[in-house]
C-alpha cells in the first residue's frame, strides 16, 4: 500500500454532488479508482459526494468514468455535464462543445451560454424490455398503485443508463412525502421513485433519490417524459429539483435533452492509501 495525494474538484448539479479527478497525466493507466471512490465519497472522512468521475485522455477522445461507493457504473449524465464544465474552463475542449466517451458510448455536451450546458440522454424506454417509447406508448404503460392508504398514478421508465430505472409518481401534495410512502411499499431492488408535482404545463417539481442509480438529469427527464405522455405538461418544461432546476425537452427525434448549470463547490487535496 502506498500513500497517494489526489487533487480533486467538487461540483454540484441541483442535488447531485460529484467529485472530479483529472487523470490526463495518467496516460490511460488504471488505478484503484474503486478504492479512491469509497474513501473520497465518504460523508465524514472524505470530500462527501454522491459520485466520483475520472476524466482522462488515453487516446483521441476524453474518457469519462463514473464511480459510486459500490463500484463503477450507474447514471452518467450529471457527471458528463460537470466534466464538460471543467474541460471548457481548463481550456481542454472547444468553446462550443465537448466530446466524451461515456459508459453508454460517445456523447456531446453543448455549451449553450457562458454557464449552461446541454446533453442528449436518449429516448425514454420501457421497463423491463428496454424498448424505445413514444408518447402514446408511454401513456399506455401508466397504471395506479395503492401505498399507505393513498392511490397514485405511476409510469415506469428507463432514462439514460441501463441501470436508471425509475417510477414517475404523480402527486398533488408534497413530493418528498409521496416518495417516502411509495418507497416504503417497494422492495430494495425496485426502480427509484421519482415523485412529480405538476405546477403548470411548463413547470414541474421533482423529488428523487439522486444518490443512487438515478441522477438529477435522469430523474428530471423521466418526470418530463411521464408528464408529457400523460398530457399533464408540454414536451419541454422547467423541472425543479432541490434548490435548482433543469430544462428538459422531449425532442421531435424522440430523445430527451437536458440543460443545466453545473457549479463548482471547492477544490481540494485528498490523501489516501492506494491498494488498501
Amino acid at each position: 500500500m502506498r500513500s497517494v495525494e489526489t487533487t480533486f474538484y467538487k461540483l454540484r448539479l441541483c442535488d447531485s454532488d460529484i467529485v472530479l479527478v483529472d487523470d490526463f497525466a495518467g496516460d490511460g493507466r488504471d488505478r484503484d479508482w474503486d478504492g479512491l471512490a469509497q474513501a473520497i465519497l465518504h460523508r465524514r472522512r472524505g470530500a462527501g459526494a454522491d459520485r466520483m468521475m475520472v476524466v482522462s485522455k488515453p487516446e483521441d477522445r476524453v474518457h469519462l468514468r463514473v464511480f459510486t461507493p459500490e463500484g463503477e457504473g450507474g447514471a452518467w449524465a450529471d457527471a458528463a455535464l460537470c466534466a464538460a464544465r471543467y474541460l471548457l474552463d481548463s481550456g481542454r475542449s472547444a468553446a462550443d462543445s465537448v466530446f466524451l466517451r461515456t459508459p453508454a458510448g460517445d456523447a456531446e455536451v453543448h455549451a449553450l451560454d457562458a454557464a449552461s450546458l446541454g446533453i442528449s440522454i436518449g429516448p425514454p424506454r420501457g421497463i423491463p424490455d428496454g424498448a424505445e417509447l413514444k408518447a402514446e406508448d408511454a401513456a399506455a404503460r401508466a397504471t395506479s398503485i395503492e401505498a399507505a392508504g393513498d392511490r397514485f398514478q405511476v409510469l415506469p421508465l428507463r432514462v439514460g443508463s441501463p441501470e436508471a430505472d425509475a417510477v414517475a409518481v404523480f402527486a398533488d401534495g408534497g413530493a418528498a412525502k409521496t416518495r417516502a410512502r411509495i418507497a416504503s411499499s417497494r422492495g430494495k431492488e425496485s426502480p427509484a421513485v421519482v415523485a412529480v408535482r405538476v405546477l403548470s404545463r411548463g413547470e414541474l417539481i421533482v423529488s428523487a433519490p439522486t444518490a443512487g442509480r438515478v441522477d438529477c438529469c435522469c430523474a428530471a427527464a423521466a418526470a418530463l417524459a411521464a408528464s408529457a405522455a400523460m398530457g399533464y405538461s408540454d414536451r419541454e418544461a422547467m423541472v425543479r429539483l432541490g434548490s435548482s432546476a433543469l430544462w428538459i425537452e422531449w425532442t421531435p427525434s424522440g430523445a430527451l435533452y437536458a440543460a443545466a448549470r453545473p457549479e463548482y463547490v471547492f477544490r481540494g487535496e485528498f490523501h489516501w492509501g492506494e491498494g488498501s
